[in-house]
């Protein structure tokens, strides 16, 4: 019998996320690799969302979640914990928050902080110690996250330490490993994450940001739509939306999606569980955030032109394709970004209303393009963004992989 060499399309898809790991990880230490890095990492996030749509129906047994395989696989994350832990105190206390590092920290600790003050009113409310009045843009979905570490007085990123091991949680707890080479190479590529998280020096996602959470409930709602649950898809969509609305551009395409494919059954469950996320979690502040943010897009042009004047190393030591524009082409950047963002989803609906293609699946892969647009044209490509895009890969192909009906075959 001849050999064969056949790669189905969820094993394609880890593959390609694994790919997307190297990209932002230690493929950026090859000498002038950011170019190539950036166009790979651009392709293979589009290629991801043609694959999703050629999954077969995936099925989720809960009980696989609760099999043996599974508490194995979630004692071995029990087990390097507590190196995490170890690690990550190091970096804390290598590194205090404090605004000259990053302001991003100190300006959610301040909104965190009036919050449970109960000053409601002031939490978008200029801060005279940050920048001579810098005003808080942060949405409430990332900041309400830190009361708790500020109401317990331990340091705010254990939040996204936690956050990323949930994410790896949600990449490798579903479903029942059967063929052991794709789920290798999903472990590989975690591992590389993880030790690139902890132990590279220029990295700084423990150390100054607060963008585990965004990974986190990206992360999720990957995982909520391919579960089928549209609930949890509300909810997850509001959490993302009121973090860092990266899937801005989704939304109108999966409203057309779910209207254009009669789903009028998990449309109305979707947005009810989304409005009332999102009305929650917008109370103590109203609609303050969302003007705010309505008026940002000057300010990002400007940021990128003094970046581009004063850090120019940063569009090299990162993927995304803001660095092909140049210095002089920053407002072409921004109104790629802008018009793809919301055109590349649209155009995505026409090109698959007409395609059988499960609801998860069709709904997943508009959300990779629209992400896959969002930030590789983002207007100042710094690194720790685009781990979200990263994650949502990962977690996209492993729940297909275990999902899938269609049998696995060996690599």
């Amino acid at each position: 019998m001849p050999f064969r060499f056949r790669i189905l399309p969820a094993q394609a898809i880890v593959l390609l996320a694994v790919l997307q790991v190297f990209c932002v990880t230690y493929g950026l230490q090859l000498p002038h690799a950011s170019g190539f890095l950036s166009l790979l990492f651009f392709a293979s996030g589009l290629a991801i969302a043609g694959l999703i749509l050629e999954v077969p129906a995936a099925r989720f047994d809960k009980k696989n979640f609760f099999s043996r395989q599974s508490i194995l696989k979630g004692l071995v994350l029990l087990a390097l914990l507590p190196i995490s832990r170890y690690v990550a105190r190091g970096i804390m206390d290598g590194t205090p928050i404090a605004i000259e590092h990053a302001d991003m920290l100190p300006i959610l600790k301040v909104q965190a902080t009036r919050f449970l003050h109960g000053q409601w009113d002031q939490i978008h409310a200029p801060v005279p110690e940050i920048w001579n009045g810098m005003v808080p843009i942060y949405l409430p979905a990332l900041w309400l996250p830190y009361c708790y570490p500020i109401a317990m007085d331990f340091d705010m990123r254990w939040l996204t330490v936690a956050a990323i091991w949930l994410c790896v949680a949600l990449c490798v707890l579903p479903g029942r490993w059967r063929r052991p080479l794709p789920w290798v190479g999903l472990s590989l590529g975690l591992l590389f994450l993880l030790c690139w998280f902890h132990f590279e020096g220029t990295n700084n996602v423990i150390r100054l940001t607060e963008e585990g959470i965004i990974y986190a409930y990206y992360a999720l709602l990957a995982a909520a739509l391919l579960s089928g649950n549209p609930w949890l898809a509300g909810i997850a969509t509001a959490l993302c939306f009121l973090s860092r609305y990266a899937l801005i551009g989704w939304l109108p395409f999966a409203l057309v999606y779910l209207l254009y494919k009669k789903e009028y059954g998990y449309l109305w469950r979707f947005a009810a569980a989304g409005a009332a996320t999102g009305l929650l979690l917008l109370a103590p502040v109203g609609l303050q955030p969302l003007q705010i943010h309505a008026n940002q897009p000057g300010l990002y042009i400007a940021h990128a032109e003094r970046v581009w004047r004063e850090n120019p190393e940063y569009f090299w030591r990162s993927v995304g394709l803001s660095k092909f524009f140049g210095a002089g082409g920053v407002r072409a950047n921004h109104a790629t970004l802008l018009y793809g963002t919301f055109l590349a989803p649209l155009l995505f609906f026409f090109l698959i209303r007409k395609m059988t293609v499960p609801l998860p699946q069709a709904l997943l892969a508009g959300l990779q393009v629209a992400l896959t647009i969002f930030y590789n044209f983002m207007d100042v490509s710094y690194l720790y963004l685009f781990y979200t895009p990263v994650f949502v890969s990962l977690v996209s192909g492993a729940w297909l992989l275990a999902g899938s009906e269609r049998k696995i075959a060996d690599l």
